[in-house]
């Protein structure tokens, strides 16, 4: 499991963009509620994953969502 995922978002025109880290306990908190039994973190991280979990955290929806960085 990361340690952390740095993510960077693009909200509509009235917010601009953000980067976000994301903490050990916050994935773990995205595997358990979206049913991900297998996240494949070692990988990659599924954007469009990533984009509903900050959707339902903000509840506002980014335009777009980049990983940049996984650290282990």
């Amino acid at each position: 499991m990361p340690s952390y995922i740095d993510i960077h978002i693009t909200w509509p025109d009235e917010y601009g963009h953000s980067d976000y880290r994301m903490a050990r306990y916050e994935i773990e908190e995205l595997v358990m509620n979206y049913n991900q039994y297998q996240a494949l973190l070692f990988s990659y991280v599924e954007p469009e994953l990533l984009r509903q979990w900050l959707w339902d955290v903000y509840c506002r929806e980014p335009d777009s969502v980049e990983v940049v960085k996984i650290k282990f």
